[in-house]
């Protein structure tokens, strides 16, 4: 006998409930015992680096080590532990200097959006000009009805360099000169300063960088001069009888009309921060030392002017440097 239209309704609803509470069952068994939902965020953690693993130095290399242009990662991470938005979330970066004066560049992207469900994410993030003490300042682009405040996060104060060159440790040139800027640091060259360095054992394992950076009045360098720096690791090649050295170029214009020794150079062994320290005369001529027993001084006996008029200062040292006029 045909069934009626009535009972077979009844009989389809009950297999839709039941494979409903099977469904159930299934989300609810996939949801961990006593699992509580991710916290809304109140603040962001900003931090800004690079890659340094090939190089050599330690401390003297900074967290980041880039030039005008150029790439450095960012990564952000939002607080209290274990936050995160619901939903894709946009954020503002915007660029400010340690020093109070107004950003030379600007940062490229200047938003980037933070994946709903994320706690801690990396972004690509470029900075166009020649700055010291840079910092990148990350915000919620827009807050609504349903984004509470989040209090931004600021990364660490930077350098953005000029000029970078990562060489290998392989490089023959280091050995009896590698400059850095314009036309390698030769007479030719349109720097106001710069230098090259003279690797006569080379260097071990690890790859070497060059630089050339701004001089700002907190550095303690002389106005319109550059800063150079070198970093590699030179701990087993290098003795205060057996130097390395980093030849500064003054242009003509910048060190005009005194005598050589009437020039010193200020230096740091330190990733960033002032020039605090004074570069001594050595007390002989191609030994690293000075009157006070320091391992970094200025050899004065081989420090010349060229034929073209630009001040060459000869500073002998056995570990990382920077340093300026």
């Amino acid at each position: 006998m045909a069934r009626s239209a009535a009972s077979i309704r009844i009989r389809l609803l009950r297999i839709v409930l039941v494979c409903a509470v099977l469904v159930g069952a299934t989300i609810v068994a996939a949801i961990p015992a006593g699992a509580t939902a991710a916290p809304a965020p109140s603040g962001i953690s900003a931090a800004a680096s690079t890659d340094n693993a090939t190089l050599g130095g330690g401390d003297a290399v900074p967290d980041v080590l880039v030039a005008a242009g150029s790439r450095f990662r960012l990564t952000v991470t939002l607080t209290p532990a274990g936050a995160t938005f619901k939903t894709d979330t946009k954020l503002s970066l915007t660029a400010s200097l340690a020093s109070g004066a107004h950003p030379g560049g600007s940062l490229s992207p200047t938003s980037v959006v933070m994946p709903g469900g994320v706690n801690t994410a990396q972004f690509t993030v470029s900075y166009s000009a020649v700055d010291n003490g840079v910092q990148v300042t990350v915000s919620v682009a827009k807050a609504t009805g349903k984004i509470r405040p989040v209090t931004p996060g600021t990364t660490a104060p930077f350098d953005v360099l000029k000029t970078l060159e990562i060489f290998p440790f392989t490089d023959p040139s280091i050995r009896v000169g590698r400059g850095v800027g314009d036309a390698d640091c030769t007479q030719d060259t349109t720097e106001s300063e710069c230098g090259v360095v003279i690797l006569p054992n080379g260097i071990s394992s690890q790859d070497g960088a060059l630089s050339l950076g701004a001089c700002t009045s907190d550095l303690g360098c002389t106005a319109g001069s550059q800063v150079v720096q070198f970093i590699a690791d030179l701990a087993n090649d290098y003795s205060p009888t057996n130097p390395a050295t980093l030849i500064i170029r003054c242009s003509k214009a910048l060190c005009r009309g005194k005598g050589v020794a009437s020039y010193t150079l200020k230096v740091s062994f330190s990733a960033t921060g002032p020039l605090d320290l004074v570069s001594a005369p050595c007390t002989n001529k191609g030994v690293a030392l000075d009157a006070a027993g320091n391992t970094f001084c200025t050899d004065y006996r081989r420090s010349h002017r060229d034929n073209a008029g630009d001040l060459l200062l000869f500073l002998l040292f056995v570990h990382d440097v920077r340093g300026s006029i």
